[in-house]
């Protein structure tokens, strides 16, 4: 009897080991999910994408980032009912190109078929204070987008606490899908300050991805201040990171 009770507890014990385990790795594809793989430098080749959307699609991160030149390209690696999203970076990184100009890259994204046009809002008219601009800007290009997302960059290094306040609020309001905080690409890196303020500005309206995060103590943190997309350049090496200490 003594012997069948030992029995008992130890499959007891086998049976929640494999249940933790299952309920880890269910949290942890949750976090690859929130995993964005950015590939918009400009040196990035066709054999790079190829292998970074086979690998992308593998461990189920939940998108990657590229230049509209290349979203065709992607299309193709990415296959049949693809489990990651394709996000077009358009007007990347200054966002100087015109009104007209981005809608027509929005469209031309959506044919080629984007899942999420990603556009940098237009910086020197937010330095100008020109918000009517913006507003009529975010405006247009959500309607371009037809029934596609629409994600604002904001580029927050370059603003100051105010504008990048009212950019974000008025994104918001816009109807606009998400918003990303600044990439890096001016010399900033990922600041979870910044997130904080961008999430208290849109309040629950829109969804914030934070950028330039690089590492797992990054992400936690961009998580914690309310990021609900982690964009990063290492995202394959993050997801296998996180999926290796589930198991």
């Amino acid at each position: 009897m003594e012997e069948l009770d030992e029995n008992f507890e130890e499959q007891e014990k086998l049976r929640y080991a494999e249940f933790k385990r299952k309920m880890n790795l269910e949290a942890a594809c949750g976090q690859v999910a929130k995993l964005e793989y950015n590939l918009t430098d400009a040196t990035v080749e066709k054999a790079t994408l190829r292998r970074a959307c086979q690998e992308a699609e593998r461990l189920k991160i939940g998108a990657v980032c590229v230049l509209p030149n290349y979203v065709k390209s992607c299309v193709s690696f990415l296959g049949k009912d693809p489990q990651v999203s394709l996000i077009a970076c358009i007007s990347f990184p200054h966002g100087g190109d015109t009104t007209k100009m981005k809608c027509a890259l929005v469209k031309q994204a959506v044919k080629d078929g984007v899942d999420e046009a990603e556009v940098t809002a237009p910086i020197a008219y937010i330095k100008d204070g020109n918000w009517g601009y913006v507003k009529r800007e975010f405006k247009k290009l959500k309607k371009s987008a037809k029934n596609r997302a629409v994600r604002i960059n904001v580029e927050s290094t370059l603003l100051t606490d105010q504008e990048l306040t009212k950019v974000c609020s008025i994104a918001a309001d816009c109807g606009i899908t998400s918003i990303r905080s600044q990439s890096g690409y001016f010399g900033g890196t990922f600041d979870g300050e910044v997130i904080a303020k961008m999430k208290a500005a849109v309040k629950d309206k829109c969804t914030i991805k934070a950028d330039g995060v690089s590492n797992i103590s990054d992400m936690d943190i961009a998580v914690d201040m309310g990021a609900g997309i982690i964009g990063s350049k290492n995202a394959l090496d993050l997801a296998q990171l996180i999926l290796h200490a589930a198991n």
